[in-house]
Protein backbone atom coordinates (compact mmCIF):
# COMPACT_ATOMS: atom_id res chain seq x y z
CA UNK A 1 0.00 0.00 0.00
CA UNK A 2 1.11 3.28 -0.54
CA UNK A 3 0.92 6.85 1.07
CA UNK A 4 -1.34 9.79 -0.49
CA UNK A 5 -2.16 12.85 1.10
CA UNK A 6 -5.73 15.07 -0.17
CA UNK A 7 -5.88 18.31 -0.19
CA UNK A 8 -9.68 19.33 0.68
CA UNK A 9 -12.10 21.84 -0.28
CA UNK A 10 -12.69 24.24 2.91
CA UNK A 11 -16.33 24.38 1.33
CA UNK A 12 -17.28 21.71 4.64
CA UNK A 13 -15.36 20.32 7.55
CA UNK A 14 -16.18 17.02 7.34
CA UNK A 15 -17.95 16.50 3.73
CA UNK A 16 -14.60 15.58 2.27
CA UNK A 17 -13.17 13.31 4.34
CA UNK A 18 -16.43 11.04 4.25
CA UNK A 19 -16.53 11.51 0.69
CA UNK A 20 -12.89 9.84 0.49
CA UNK A 21 -13.56 6.89 2.79
CA UNK A 22 -16.57 6.55 0.57
CA UNK A 23 -15.20 6.27 -2.47
CA UNK A 24 -12.20 4.25 -1.69
CA UNK A 25 -15.03 2.30 0.21
CA UNK A 26 -17.03 1.71 -3.30
CA UNK A 27 -14.34 -0.53 -4.27
CA UNK A 28 -13.34 -2.67 -1.38
CA UNK A 29 -9.50 -1.24 -1.47
CA UNK A 30 -8.13 -1.04 1.79
CA UNK A 31 -7.10 1.88 3.64
CA UNK A 32 -5.92 3.54 6.90
CA UNK A 33 -6.15 6.94 8.14
CA UNK A 34 -2.52 8.25 9.29
CA UNK A 35 -3.12 11.63 9.62
CA UNK A 36 -6.44 13.78 9.38
CA UNK A 37 -5.99 17.67 9.64
CA UNK A 38 -8.02 20.75 8.88
CA UNK A 39 -8.49 20.56 4.76
CA UNK A 40 -5.94 17.72 4.43
CA UNK A 41 -6.27 13.90 4.97
CA UNK A 42 -3.86 11.42 5.08
CA UNK A 43 -4.02 8.09 4.33
CA UNK A 44 -2.30 4.45 3.60
CA UNK A 45 -4.24 2.73 0.41
CA UNK A 46 -4.23 0.50 -2.58
CA UNK A 47 -6.72 2.62 -4.35
CA UNK A 48 -6.47 3.28 -7.97
CA UNK A 49 -5.84 7.14 -7.79
CA UNK A 50 -6.71 8.06 -11.50
CA UNK A 51 -10.23 6.18 -10.33
CA UNK A 52 -10.48 8.64 -6.68
CA UNK A 53 -9.69 11.98 -9.19
CA UNK A 54 -12.73 11.07 -11.71
CA UNK A 55 -14.68 10.72 -8.43
CA UNK A 56 -13.95 12.97 -6.03
CA UNK A 57 -15.67 16.44 -5.80
CA UNK A 58 -14.53 17.98 -2.73
CA UNK A 59 -10.75 16.99 -3.21
CA UNK A 60 -8.64 19.58 -4.91
CA UNK A 61 -5.37 17.76 -5.11
CA UNK A 62 -4.15 13.98 -4.30
CA UNK A 63 -0.21 14.27 -3.92
CA UNK A 64 2.34 11.21 -2.64
CA UNK A 65 4.15 12.93 0.58
CA UNK A 66 7.76 13.31 1.16
CA UNK A 67 8.13 14.67 4.39
CA UNK A 68 6.03 16.24 7.01
CA UNK A 69 7.60 18.55 9.73
CA UNK A 70 6.46 21.43 11.83
CA UNK A 71 4.91 24.28 10.56
CA UNK A 72 7.95 26.17 10.73
CA UNK A 73 9.60 27.82 7.97
CA UNK A 74 13.52 27.33 8.99
CA UNK A 75 11.92 23.12 9.82
CA UNK A 76 10.47 23.46 6.18
CA UNK A 77 13.80 24.53 4.69
CA UNK A 78 15.93 22.09 6.22
CA UNK A 79 13.55 18.99 5.43
CA UNK A 80 13.52 20.23 1.41
CA UNK A 81 17.46 20.82 1.62
CA UNK A 82 18.26 17.58 2.47
CA UNK A 83 14.51 15.19 1.47
CA UNK A 84 14.51 12.60 -1.41
CA UNK A 85 12.29 14.78 -3.45
CA UNK A 86 12.60 11.86 -6.47
CA UNK A 87 13.44 14.20 -9.25
CA UNK A 88 14.87 12.71 -12.09
CA UNK A 89 18.14 14.35 -13.93
CA UNK A 90 16.54 16.82 -16.17
CA UNK A 91 13.23 16.66 -14.40
CA UNK A 92 11.87 21.03 -13.99
CA UNK A 93 9.94 21.52 -11.14
CA UNK A 94 7.19 24.00 -9.63
CA UNK A 95 6.79 24.44 -5.91
CA UNK A 96 3.27 26.05 -4.76
CA UNK A 97 2.47 26.17 -1.05
CA UNK A 98 -1.10 26.39 0.63
CA UNK A 99 -1.60 27.91 4.16
CA UNK A 100 -5.08 26.97 5.54
CA UNK A 101 -6.74 29.35 7.85
CA UNK A 102 -4.14 31.73 6.52
CA UNK A 103 -0.54 32.26 6.80
CA UNK A 104 -0.09 32.24 10.48
CA UNK A 105 4.19 31.94 10.71
CA UNK A 106 4.41 31.09 7.46
CA UNK A 107 5.23 34.78 5.15
CA UNK A 108 3.23 35.24 1.81
CA UNK A 109 7.64 35.41 0.17
CA UNK A 110 7.84 31.86 1.90
CA UNK A 111 6.63 29.89 -1.79
CA UNK A 112 9.82 31.25 -3.24
CA UNK A 113 11.88 30.23 -0.81
CA UNK A 114 11.24 26.68 -0.51
CA UNK A 115 11.49 27.04 -4.62
CA UNK A 116 14.87 28.18 -3.75
CA UNK A 117 15.96 25.31 -1.28
CA UNK A 118 15.69 22.84 -4.18
CA UNK A 119 17.06 24.89 -6.88
CA UNK A 120 20.11 25.17 -4.92
CA UNK A 121 20.15 21.45 -4.74
CA UNK A 122 20.92 21.77 -8.54
CA UNK A 123 17.36 21.16 -10.30
CA UNK A 124 15.85 22.85 -12.76
CA UNK A 125 12.26 25.41 -11.71
CA UNK A 126 10.01 26.00 -15.14
CA UNK A 127 7.34 28.30 -13.75
CA UNK A 128 4.80 27.78 -16.94
CA UNK A 129 5.64 23.53 -17.80
CA UNK A 130 7.29 21.80 -14.84
CA UNK A 131 7.55 18.28 -15.02
CA UNK A 132 6.97 17.63 -11.60
CA UNK A 133 4.77 19.98 -8.85
CA UNK A 134 5.49 20.05 -5.58
CA UNK A 135 2.61 21.15 -3.21
CA UNK A 136 3.59 22.30 0.54
CA UNK A 137 0.04 22.65 2.72
CA UNK A 138 0.57 24.20 6.02
CA UNK A 139 -1.96 23.27 8.18
CA UNK A 140 -2.77 22.44 12.09
CA UNK A 141 0.69 23.20 13.17
CA UNK A 142 1.89 20.68 10.63
CA UNK A 143 3.49 20.94 6.95
CA UNK A 144 3.00 18.14 4.74
CA UNK A 145 5.29 18.25 1.95
CA UNK A 146 4.34 16.33 -1.33
CA UNK A 147 4.45 15.45 -5.38
CA UNK A 148 1.02 16.09 -7.54
CA UNK A 149 -0.40 12.97 -8.83
CA UNK A 150 -3.39 14.10 -9.45
CA UNK A 151 -6.36 17.02 -9.28
CA UNK A 152 -10.11 16.38 -9.32
CA UNK A 153 -11.74 17.94 -12.30
CA UNK A 154 -13.62 20.59 -10.31
CA UNK A 155 -14.37 22.79 -12.98
CA UNK A 156 -17.44 20.67 -14.40
CA UNK A 157 -19.77 21.00 -11.74
CA UNK A 158 -19.82 24.58 -12.17
CA UNK A 159 -20.69 23.97 -15.68
CA UNK A 160 -23.42 21.56 -14.30
CA UNK A 161 -24.74 24.59 -11.83
CA UNK A 162 -28.28 24.43 -11.15
CA UNK A 163 -29.35 27.28 -13.58
CA UNK A 164 -27.45 26.03 -16.05
CA UNK A 165 -29.59 22.54 -16.90
CA UNK A 166 -32.61 22.26 -19.27
CA UNK A 167 -34.88 22.10 -15.93
CA UNK A 168 -34.44 24.17 -13.38
CA UNK A 169 -35.63 25.36 -9.81
CA UNK A 170 -33.71 27.28 -7.14
CA UNK A 171 -32.60 25.58 -3.70
CA UNK A 172 -31.54 22.28 -4.90
CA UNK A 173 -27.97 20.78 -4.05
CA UNK A 174 -25.23 22.19 -5.60
CA UNK A 175 -23.48 19.82 -8.02
CA UNK A 176 -20.09 18.72 -6.01
CA UNK A 177 -22.71 18.74 -3.01
CA UNK A 178 -24.53 15.83 -4.90
CA UNK A 179 -21.74 14.09 -6.08
CA UNK A 180 -20.26 14.27 -2.72
CA UNK A 181 -23.30 12.34 -1.24
CA UNK A 182 -23.61 10.03 -4.08
CA UNK A 183 -20.07 9.07 -2.94
CA UNK A 184 -20.55 8.50 0.45
CA UNK A 185 -23.29 5.86 -0.53
CA UNK A 186 -20.50 3.66 -1.90
CA UNK A 187 -22.09 3.14 -4.73
CA UNK A 188 -19.62 1.35 -7.91
CA UNK A 189 -22.51 -0.48 -10.08
CA UNK A 190 -25.64 -1.53 -10.11
CA UNK A 191 -28.91 0.68 -9.30
CA UNK A 192 -28.99 3.78 -7.62
CA UNK A 193 -32.86 5.48 -6.29
CA UNK A 194 -33.54 8.70 -5.65
CA UNK A 195 -37.08 8.48 -4.62
CA UNK A 196 -37.95 12.46 -4.76
CA UNK A 197 -35.93 12.99 -7.21
CA UNK A 198 -37.01 16.80 -8.28
CA UNK A 199 -34.92 18.39 -10.62
CA UNK A 200 -32.89 15.33 -10.98
CA UNK A 201 -29.39 17.04 -9.59
CA UNK A 202 -28.28 14.05 -7.91
CA UNK A 203 -28.79 11.05 -10.47
CA UNK A 204 -26.98 13.37 -13.02
CA UNK A 205 -23.72 13.51 -10.51
CA UNK A 206 -24.20 9.65 -10.44
CA UNK A 207 -24.99 8.96 -13.67
CA UNK A 208 -21.99 10.21 -14.64
CA UNK A 209 -19.34 8.31 -12.78
CA UNK A 210 -19.67 5.34 -14.48
CA UNK A 211 -21.95 3.35 -17.35
CA UNK A 212 -22.24 0.68 -14.80
CA UNK A 213 -24.45 2.46 -12.56
CA UNK A 214 -28.15 2.94 -13.81
CA UNK A 215 -30.27 5.57 -11.55
CA UNK A 216 -33.58 5.45 -11.14
CA UNK A 217 -35.78 9.12 -10.23
CA UNK A 218 -39.28 9.09 -9.37
CA UNK A 219 -41.57 12.08 -8.35
CA UNK A 220 -45.35 12.34 -7.10
CA UNK A 221 -45.22 15.19 -8.90
CA UNK A 222 -45.61 15.13 -12.94
CA UNK A 223 -43.45 18.38 -13.18
CA UNK A 224 -40.90 16.70 -11.36
CA UNK A 225 -40.98 13.96 -12.68
CA UNK A 226 -40.31 15.32 -16.28
CA UNK A 227 -38.07 17.57 -15.05
CA UNK A 228 -35.87 14.83 -13.86
CA UNK A 229 -36.12 12.99 -17.41
CA UNK A 230 -35.27 16.04 -19.48
CA UNK A 231 -31.67 16.75 -17.62
CA UNK A 232 -31.22 13.19 -17.10
CA UNK A 233 -31.59 13.25 -21.23
CA UNK A 234 -29.67 16.01 -21.34
CA UNK A 235 -26.43 14.37 -19.50
CA UNK A 236 -26.77 10.96 -19.66
CA UNK A 237 -27.88 7.50 -21.16
CA UNK A 238 -28.28 4.61 -18.30
CA UNK A 239 -31.57 6.04 -16.66
CA UNK A 240 -35.17 5.19 -15.60
CA UNK A 241 -37.89 8.05 -14.52
CA UNK A 242 -41.48 7.56 -13.28
CA UNK A 243 -44.18 9.56 -11.87
CA UNK A 244 -44.78 7.29 -8.28
CA UNK A 245 -45.52 8.23 -4.36
CA UNK A 246 -42.63 7.44 -2.30
CA UNK A 247 -45.06 5.90 0.37
CA UNK A 248 -45.75 3.09 -1.84
CA UNK A 249 -43.07 2.44 -4.51
CA UNK A 250 -43.40 0.20 -7.52
CA UNK A 251 -40.38 -1.45 -6.67
CA UNK A 252 -39.11 -4.76 -5.37
CA UNK A 253 -37.77 -5.24 -1.90
CA UNK A 254 -33.99 -5.79 -1.62
CA UNK A 255 -33.37 -4.81 -5.16
CA UNK A 256 -31.94 -0.93 -5.13
CA UNK A 257 -28.11 -1.09 -4.80
CA UNK A 258 -27.86 2.61 -3.34
CA UNK A 259 -30.12 5.25 -2.52
CA UNK A 260 -29.72 9.15 -1.99
CA UNK A 261 -32.34 11.67 -1.78
CA UNK A 262 -32.90 15.09 -0.31
CA UNK A 263 -36.11 15.10 1.34
CA UNK A 264 -38.99 18.08 -0.06
CA UNK A 265 -38.88 20.42 2.76
CA UNK A 266 -42.89 21.27 2.70
CA UNK A 267 -42.62 25.12 1.96
CA UNK A 268 -44.01 24.27 -1.43
CA UNK A 269 -44.09 20.69 -2.36
CA UNK A 270 -47.02 18.19 -1.81
CA UNK A 271 -46.86 16.49 0.89
CA UNK A 272 -49.09 13.02 1.07
CA UNK A 273 -49.32 11.88 4.81
CA UNK A 274 -51.61 12.40 7.98
CA UNK A 275 -48.48 14.66 9.05
CA UNK A 276 -44.83 15.71 7.51
CA UNK A 277 -43.43 13.19 10.65
CA UNK A 278 -45.95 10.24 9.23
CA UNK A 279 -44.04 11.21 5.80
CA UNK A 280 -41.34 10.83 6.51
CA UNK A 281 -41.61 7.55 8.87
CA UNK A 282 -43.38 5.85 6.28
CA UNK A 283 -41.50 7.13 3.32
CA UNK A 284 -37.87 6.13 5.29
CA UNK A 285 -39.34 2.46 5.84
CA UNK A 286 -40.21 2.15 1.97
CA UNK A 287 -36.61 3.27 1.62
CA UNK A 288 -35.60 0.41 3.67
CA UNK A 289 -38.10 -2.34 2.06
CA UNK A 290 -36.21 -1.94 -1.29
CA UNK A 291 -32.33 -1.39 -0.34
CA UNK A 292 -30.57 -4.09 -0.56
CA UNK A 293 -28.96 -5.27 2.58
CA UNK A 294 -25.84 -4.49 3.40
CA UNK A 295 -26.08 -1.25 1.32
CA UNK A 296 -25.71 2.13 2.02
CA UNK A 297 -28.66 5.21 1.73
CA UNK A 298 -27.90 9.02 1.99
CA UNK A 299 -30.48 10.96 3.73
CA UNK A 300 -30.84 14.86 3.50
CA UNK A 301 -33.42 17.40 5.13
CA UNK A 302 -33.19 20.52 7.12
CA UNK A 303 -34.09 18.46 10.35
CA UNK A 304 -31.95 15.54 11.68
CA UNK A 305 -33.97 12.28 10.64
CA UNK A 306 -31.40 10.11 13.19
CA UNK A 307 -34.34 9.31 14.81
CA UNK A 308 -37.15 7.86 12.46
CA UNK A 309 -33.75 6.03 10.25
CA UNK A 310 -32.50 3.87 12.99
CA UNK A 311 -36.51 3.03 14.10
CA UNK A 312 -36.72 1.62 10.61
CA UNK A 313 -33.93 -0.73 11.33
CA UNK A 314 -31.14 1.76 9.70
CA UNK A 315 -27.48 1.66 11.06
CA UNK A 316 -26.68 5.39 11.37
CA UNK A 317 -22.78 5.95 10.74
CA UNK A 318 -22.19 9.46 10.47
CA UNK A 319 -24.00 12.60 10.52
CA UNK A 320 -22.91 16.14 8.91
CA UNK A 321 -24.43 19.36 9.45
CA UNK A 322 -24.18 22.06 6.39
CA UNK A 323 -25.10 25.66 7.27
CA UNK A 324 -26.87 27.37 4.00
CA UNK A 325 -28.62 30.31 5.99
CA UNK A 326 -29.76 31.40 9.31
CA UNK A 327 -33.10 29.90 8.51
CA UNK A 328 -31.75 26.51 6.92
CA UNK A 329 -29.18 24.39 7.80
CA UNK A 330 -29.36 20.91 5.97
CA UNK A 331 -28.62 17.53 7.69
CA UNK A 332 -26.76 14.97 5.64
CA UNK A 333 -27.16 11.21 7.38
CA UNK A 334 -25.13 8.25 5.97
CA UNK A 335 -26.90 4.96 6.32
CA UNK A 336 -26.40 1.40 6.28
CA UNK A 337 -28.88 -1.73 5.87
CA UNK A 338 -27.34 -4.21 8.19
CA UNK A 339 -26.99 -8.19 6.95
CA UNK A 340 -29.49 -9.84 9.32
Amino acid sequence: MRRLVFELSGEHDTLPKSEVSGCIEAYGWQYEVVGSYRQALAIRTDADVSILAGRLALTHHIMEPIFECSADEEAILREAGSADIKLKAGERFLVRVKCVGGHGRISPQFERRLGAAIWRRGYKVSLTNPDVVFRAIVTGGVCIFGKLIASPDRAQYEKRAPQKKPFFLPGVLMPRISRAIVNMSRIREGWMLDPMSGTGGILVEAELISDAIHVIGSDIQKKMAYGTRWNLRHYGKNYDVMMQDSLKMGIKTNSIDAIVTDFPYGQSTPIKGSSLEAFHRDTIKEIFRVLKPGRYAVIVYREPMEKLLREAGFNVIESHEQYIHKSLTRHITLVRKEVV
